[in-house]
């Protein structure tokens, strides 16, 4: 069977391949020259692979013909995103073709063969929705299930629709200017970094060094779990921020799997995906993944120990136990919010009544082996992410973020979602459920209000974010809700499919609006401008003016060049001014001009580099008050090069110092690092 299906792919490519070049040599783009071929390959495919590889007898129908859309649509997205991947990086046409062609054989055998010519999921209608509602199938079976190839393909579609997300917000290739995106970056790479060059030496001691080139270094504030696995793609991935942008693409869109397998479990395959695709068109999932954060991947470490918590209170194993500790653990030490997993089997046993199993010796072996991993990281870390607290303990921030995050829950899900997730929620708990349905929606409920309460009793701040752990499971039970209500309608339940896909557009318009507000990213250019600093000045001290994001983006893009740590990056937020790790309490240093130049000799600075525009925000008045100093008649910086912003109104100005400076590394220590300098 397999060796008809290369044949019938090696015709298909050949269509693909040679309609592609056909349309290249015709002056038509690359990128554009792809998409008839794709669809007209597809065509063939379609009608050779059901007559000549699987060889299907019975006649053709509406059900089968939407199964094998959905997944020829899903594999010609992935097929075009890794053919622009490998494009963009300068392959030639042809061999992207090639390889992305060979990626998409694989997948869609697999795909076609068990889900789309398949006798078992030919049946996939209103009869599966009863079949599954009464199978009694428990979500911590998802480990051992044998069939993931229609979650898989859920998951690819939902990842090619983030993708899509991505490009039209220009999420992919604009660098790193979110606050903390550089920050992240950098960790990963500091342990790369010392475990390529500096292994068996004091850790701390090299971190401490790495901290005084480049001072976005934060780890202590952020665990360093999630650092230690994007530091292992540094192996095996070119040292840029594009790839590592598609790393976070597919981190984003891992808990849609998730979604998919327990949705897929209770109900069937259209609500399955109509739960995952609701899922990655959250607002606060694409914003999520818009940007280089840890949400995502606490997100999907979050639903994996809710499944495996669910496992252990039916069947309380030393293993199920462990299991959830580790996952604990792992969120935890991805982001501190990874505590609410300490809160949520709590809210599990009162809303399933299984009080039991906190009698069981278990239990607290789990609950000991988790503390014994994490605790003396949050004792020892504690006042350094208290720092970032913007509120304080206490009932008036109980209630003001009750008040901040129930918005935030409506703006993902929209007036209609939130009927449904309602609906759903009711559905799934009542005594009279189905025992599979009903673990899944007390489950989802738990962790619904673990999120909200956790976040409502830690003062750490009101960004919506903090309710990502909620929204997979919000998204399952606007699934269950609009199944529950289609079910009154015997022509709708008969046709899952078509409601489903309608219900997709309509539970999908948050995302949509998000798309059409949200502005795309933009460029700062820092890559050019670590490029000629490293040509030019190599070796030498750089002040780095302008936003949170400004800092990170060039802190970034300067360490991936260099390779040898000798260049160093100072913040004219911390050179000029003085503020707390929230940029609070903030007061200038100085405030003429002149002394912002001796300063600037103070620490030997040999570049300026100085990001300007209207939405590098905050804007604080040292800013201005070094691009005043830059500007005066006795001022030893001249303006060497002025990079415009991709898709922004907005310049990034390179100031280079007439005469060579001496450097002066304790002078930039004092500055990078004043608590421990000298060392």
């Amino acid at each position: 069977m397999f060796i008809r299906f290369l044949l019938v792919g090696g015709a298909g490519f050949c269509i693909d391949a040679g309609l592609t070049f056909l349309l290249i040599q015709l002056n038509l783009a690359p990128w554009l020259a792809r998409i008839p071929a794709i669809f007209s390959a597809m065509l063939f495919t379609w009608l050779a692979n059901r007559c000549f590889t699987y060889q299907v007898e019975h006649s053709r129908s509406i059900r089968e013909g939407g199964r094998y859309m959905l997944v020829a649509l899903s594999m010609a997205l992935i097929n075009y995103l890794i053919y622009l991947v490998l494009v963009s990086y300068g392959l030639l046409p042809m061999l992207a073709v090639t390889l992305a062609t060979a990626c998409q054989t694989i997948l869609s055998f697999h795909a076609y063969r068990y889900f789309v010519f398949s006798d078992a999921s030919a049946g996939n209608t209103n009869s599966e929705l009863r079949r599954k509602l009464s199978s009694g199938t428990r979500l911590e079976g998802f480990v051992r299930a044998r069939s993931w190839y229609p979650d898989s393909a859920v998951f690819g579609i939902a990842t090619a629709i983030l993708a899509a997300a991505m490009i039209v917000l220009r999420g992919l290739d604009s660098g790193l200017t979110g606050s903390d995106e550089g920050s992240h970056f950098l960790n990963a790479y500091l342990i790369w970094s010392y475990v390529t060059t500096a292994f068996g030496q004091n850790p701390m001691q090299y971190a401490t060094d790495f901290y005084v080139h480049y001072p976005k270094i934060s780890i202590g504030h952020w665990p360093p779990l999630y650092y230690a696995f994007l530091s292992l793609f540094f192996f095996i991935l070119p040292h840029a921020t594009f790839p590592f942008m598609l790393v976070n693409l597919l981190i984003g869109t891992l808990p849609a799997l998730l979604v998919a397998r327990i949705t897929r479990q209770v109900m069937g395959m259209p609500w399955a995906l109509l739960a995952a695709i609701a899922y990655v068109c959250m607002p606060g999932t694409i914003n999520n993944t818009l940007r280089l954060m840890l949400d995502q991947a606490l997100v999907g470490l979050c639903v994996l120990a809710a499944m495996q918590w669910s496992g252990y209170t039916q069947q309380p194993t030393l293993r199920r136990g462990l299991t959830y500790a580790a996952l604990t653990s792992a969120a935890i030490l991805v982001k501190g919010n990874g505590w609410l997993l300490g809160v949520f089997p709590f809210f599990h046993i009162a809303l399933t009544g299984r009080w039991q199993i906190l009698l069981n010796w278990r239990t607290y072996v789990s609950g000991f082996a988790a503390l014994a991993v994490v605790g003396a990281w949050t004792v020892v870390t504690y006042k350094i992410s208290s720092d970032g607290f913007n509120y304080a303990w206490g009932m008036d921030y109980f209630v003001l973020a009750l008040s901040a995050f129930l918005p935030a829950i409506y703006a993902n899900i929209g007036p209609i979602g939130t009927i449904a997730a309602l609906v759903g929620v009711v559905v799934s708990v009542s005594g009279r459920a189905d025992p599979a349905l009903r673990e899944a929606g007390r489950t989802g409920l738990a962790m619904v209000l673990a999120t909200i309460i956790f976040h409502a009793i830690v003062p750490v701040d009101l960004d919506q974010r903090y309710m990502s752990s909620a929204m997979p499971y919000l998204a399952i039970f606007i699934s269950m809700g609009a199944a529950a209500a289609v079910r009154r309608w015997q022509w709708a339940f008969a046709r899952p499919w078509l409601v489903a896909t309608v219900l997709i557009f309509v539970f999908c318009a948050p995302g949509w609006f998000f798309l059409v507000d949200r502005a795309p990213r933009f460029d700062l250019r820092m890559d050019l401008v670590a490029e000629q600093i490293i040509s030019q000045t190599p070796g030498t001290v750089t002040i780095v003016d302008g936003h949170a994001g400004t800092e990170g983006a060039f802190a970034a893009e300067l360490a991936l060049r260099d390779k040898l740590l000798q260049c160093y990056v100072v913040r004219s937020s911390q050179l000029l001014a003085k503020s707390d790790f929230m940029g609070k309490r903030y007061a200038l240093k100085t405030e003429s001009p002149q002394a912002v130049l001796d300063l600037l000799d103070q620490v030997s600075a040999s570049a300026v580099v100085v990001a300007e525009g209207p939405l590098i925000e905050p804007h604080f008045a040292h800013s201005d008050l070094l691009l005043s100093a830059l500007k005066q008649p006795n001022s030893p910086f001249r303006l060497a090069q002025t990079y415009q912003h991709y898709r922004h109104d907005g310049r990034t100005y390179l100031y280079l110092r007439d005469t060579p400076i001496r450097l002066d590394r304790e002078a930039v220590k004092r500055v990078n690092f004043p608590e421990k300098a000298p060392l």
